[in-house]
């Protein structure tokens, strides 16, 4: 549909003086650079493939460390039926979950009072990453 065809951001970072964004521009994920100071210019533009969703209606989420490694939890294809983790940006090579493997991710085998990765909640229109 038109509204879903917009630019819908779902990853918005702030890293020392800089600003990193990505959205679903189209389903066709891109990523900027920007600095705090003046939002309009953009120092670099990446492919947000792996790092942001195609869709708006799926779910994301990053982190953006303090040496520049940026760990995005995202579906990692168009139809989103491969939920992953990955690194990228950075010193380290890129790295992400198994392929399609998605089941360590959604199997909750083990005690109730497991340490989580990150835990999600919806409020409103609102996702909060604790």
């Amino acid at each position: 549909s038109q509204e879903e065809c917009q630019n819908y951001i779902r990853v918005l970072l702030v890293g020392g003086d800089r600003l990193f964004t990505c959205g679903t521009n189209a389903f066709t994920p891109i990523c900027t650079n920007r600095t705090l100071s003046n939002l309009t210019e953009i120092h670099d533009q990446i492919s947000g493939m792996a790092r942001c969703p195609y869709s708006p209606q799926h779910n994301s989420t990053a982190l953006l460390t303090s040496s520049g490694e940026l760990y995005a939890a995202t579906a990692m294809d168009f139809p989103g039926r491969d939920p992953a983790i990955y690194r990228s940006l950075g010193s380290l090579p890129p790295l992400r979950t198994a392929q399609y493997n998605s089941k360590w991710l959604n199997d909750i085998t083990q005690p109730v009072n497991h340490t989580s990765f990150a835990a999600l909640e919806h409020s409103g229109d609102f996702q909060f990453l604790q």
